[in-house]
């Protein structure tokens, strides 16, 4: 039988002694192969990598580690093979010199209309780019043109007079912080104010808002279809204002025809009181009409004018 030696003997305390270094000695070398493996792994890595890198710059494809697919989704302008040339990647090239940040801003820097991209991995071999257009608000009189307004705030094409949609929303006399694609396009109230405009058009089904003019900071102006310059004075009740503006409008184009062209003058709702709220509508020919300037013209003129001018209640 044998003897048992006691823990606190010397004999015991030597074997624990002996025991903990032969862990000791067995953890680092765990610690040794550990390091010289990852090491031996980033160094394959960057070779890998390399040849990869070097081998989509020749446009070579590889059976190693490869793209095996590209999936695009969103529906856009554009079209999937302008998408996918512009990313830089293609089905054969390495996945370890795909540049997915790379791929990422090229597309969204090419493609002006694009809001948001995405570019990553669906599974281990296939690529997906996701990607959504903004928003189109309407175009901004620039100084030298007309500048498509997306929800972004961004410029997303130049177009001349001639090629304006007569759909599309126009926006003048906005403050610009920029007049270049792909740049910040309006200052920050002359944003809020159109959209503001705009989301309470949509909320209160108002159509045929052709034109917002921004010119007078206190005295917001809409043009409704080709038949009314509509005022509403400052921004400090405009989407009350435009909700207003649907039932206004079917007032008085019953009293007044469907083809009843003017002004109609809605500042009084942008005060506090409520008891102020007054929609004057104003025809056409009862507006006064300033003349372009001409030899001969007088300032009374444009006097008599105004001194015959006549208002309707509209609401």
């Amino acid at each position: 039988m044998k003897q048992q030696v006691p823990q606190n003997s010397p004999e015991a305390k030597k074997a624990a002694r002996m025991k903990r270094r032969r862990r000791l000695r067995m953890m680092r070398l765990a610690i040794v192969l550990t390091v010289l493996l990852v090491l031996a792994l980033v160094i394959a890595l960057v070779v890998l990598r390399a040849v990869g890198v070097a081998a989509s710059k020749r446009g070579e494809t590889t059976s190693f580690l490869a793209v095996n697919k590209i999936v695009i989704e969103g529906d856009t302008r554009y079209t999937n093979e302008e998408l996918l040339q512009e990313s830089g990647i293609y089905v054969g090239q390495s996945l370890l010199a795909v540049n997915k940040v790379q791929a990422h801003d090229r597309i969204l820097r090419a493609f002006p209309y694009l809001e948001w991209v995405e570019v990553g991995n669906s599974s281990f071999d296939t690529i997906r780019i996701r990607v959504r257009e903004t928003v189109v608000l309407g175009a901004v009189k620039t100084s030298q043109d007309w500048m498509v307004l997306g929800s972004n705030n961004q410029g997303l094409e130049h177009l001349t007079e001639d090629a304006l949609p007569q759909t599309m929303l126009r926006i003048e006399g906005a403050a610009l912080e920029g007049e270049a694609v792909g740049e910040k396009l309006l200052d920050e109230r002359s944003l809020r104010v159109v959209a503001t405009i705009i989301e309470a058009a949509a909320d209160s089904k108002l159509e045929g808002v052709a034109a917002i003019n921004l010119a007078e900071k206190t005295n917001i102006r809409l043009q409704w279809k080709d038949h009314l310059d509509i005022v509403l004075g400052n921004e400090s009740n405009l989407a009350g204002e435009i909700q207003r503006l649907p039932g206004i409008l079917e007032s008085l184009l019953k009293n007044n025809g469907e083809t009843a062209k003017g002004r109609l003058d809605m500042s009084s709702y942008a005060d506090d009181d409520p008891d102020n709220d007054r929609a004057i509508y104003t025809p056409q020919e009862l507006l006064p009409v300033t003349p372009p300037a001409a030899e001969g013209a007088t300032s009374t003129d444009t006097t008599a004018a105004s001194e015959n001018t006549t208002a309707s209640t509209a609401a």
